[in-house]
């Protein structure tokens, strides 16, 4: 395939590319990193297209233009993923953009010839794709998922072949310049920056799409004020440990825990009041229990836990320790607030229960320990 050829492949491929990343940002205007992504395209359509389609003729502007462009494309890819993994926006990609700039003029005003502009585009463009490829290995969540190795495959691809470029601009290799026609050269120059720049599109796609739906199983599964499970999520996990502690004939223990006089705070104080007391509740209780332990709001101002592995004894110490906890922590609404638990154990010799026999159990606890003045446990007999 000849160089023009293949320019023009590259040229079309980068305006799909802006395209499909100008439709995620319409899709998800509101979102951060889809702007980026978005301008990110427009900017390298423009660079790759005034620069093949210059290819390389003593225009100054139009060199500046082009080349600052596909730096600047980048530099925002790279605010791009900072901000899909909610990180605080940095200067250093703007530092080097202006940087390649300042120097990219230098050379055109000292009449440097093609290869040095090559080495110093290839330079600074490998620097931003090492950059990336940092952000990508840094960035908060699993490195294991499709999108995530995908992502990182195309940028080391990338990397790779811009590696490549500036061994050879380095050692003058004028057979692998742009202009030189020749088979490896197009390979270096246009395929792999074809193939990265697609997978790397798709990489942040998956990505993106990854996020939506984790999002979107969250919301399905927790509650929304406090972030505990919901009431479907909490049922279907405690039904599952209770399964498990059946088949491996260990003991377990449910636990419903109760907001005291939780109607007279959202009286006096307000629901707003209400909702942030219900909010340091579910810290509390999060922070007390171990990390295995199911918590959920059932609703309202009334909580579920589940507590595998936990027979009577080893439930009573854990619910005093809870009220304890709740009665000397000094709520964000100005005053104290106390919590009552009942509590149901099941161990193997019991015989086997289902989780509705299990929770009934329970909440007779925990009317037994309201009669009983509040602010304390019960245990189902």
């Amino acid at each position: 395939m000849d160089v023009l050829t293949a320019g023009t492949a590259l040229i079309v491929v980068q305006l799909c590319v802006s395209l499909v990343m100008a439709g995620i940002f319409y899709a998800a205007p509101t979102e951060t990193c889809t702007r980026f992504w978005a301008l990110s395209g427009v900017s390298f359509a423009i660079g790759v297209m005034t620069v093949v389609l210059n290819a390389g003729a003593p225009r100054p502007v139009i060199l500046v233009v082009g080349n600052s462009a596909l730096i600047l494309g980048l530099v925002l890819q790279w605010c791009g993923i900072r901000a899909f993994f909610q990180k605080k926006q940095a200067r250093t990609g703007w530092i080097l953009w202006l940087l390649f700039i300042g120097l990219f003029i230098l050379l055109l005003v000292r009449n440097a010839g093609v290869g040095q502009r090559a080495l110093l585009s290839a330079v600074f463009i490998l620097a931003l794709l090492l950059v990336n490829l940092y952000e990508m290995w840094t960035g908060p969540g699993s490195r294991s998922t499709f999108a995530r190795k995908l992502t990182f495959g195309s940028l080391l691809l990338l990397a790779v072949s811009y590696s490549g470029r500036v061994i050879a601009t380095t050692v003058n290799m004028s057979e692998l310049l742009p202009s030189s026609g020749n088979p490896l050269a197009v390979i270096l120059i246009y395929f792999v920056p074809i193939a990265g720049t697609l997978l790397f599109c798709n990489g942040l796609l998956l990505l993106y799409f990854e996020r939506v739906i984790a999002d979107k199983h969250h919301l399905a599964t927790h509650d929304e004020l406090t972030g505990l499970l919901n009431r479907r999520a909490l049922v279907a996990g405690g039904e599952r440990e209770l399964r498990l502690a059946q088949r491996m004939r260990t003991p377990i223990t449910v636990a419903l825990a109760d907001v005291d006089h939780f109607k007279q705070i959202n009286d006096t104080l307000g629901h707003e009041a209400g909702d942030r007391a219900i909010i340091d509740m579910a810290r509390l209780l999060k922070e007390t229990c171990r990390s295995v332990d199911l918590i959920g709001r059932y609703g309202g101002e009334e909580f579920c836990l589940v507590f595998p592995g936990l027979d009577e004894a080893a439930a009573r110490t854990v619910a005093e320790r809870l009220v304890r906890t709740v009665a000397a922590h000094r709520f964000s609404i100005g005053r104290n607030v106390s919590i009552s638990i009942g509590l149901a154990s099941m161990t193997p010799a019991q015989g086997e229960q289902d989780w509705v026999q299990l929770v009934r159990r329970a909440d007779q606890a925990l009317y037994a320990a309201k009669q009983a003045g509040r602010n304390r446990y019960e245990v189902s007999e």
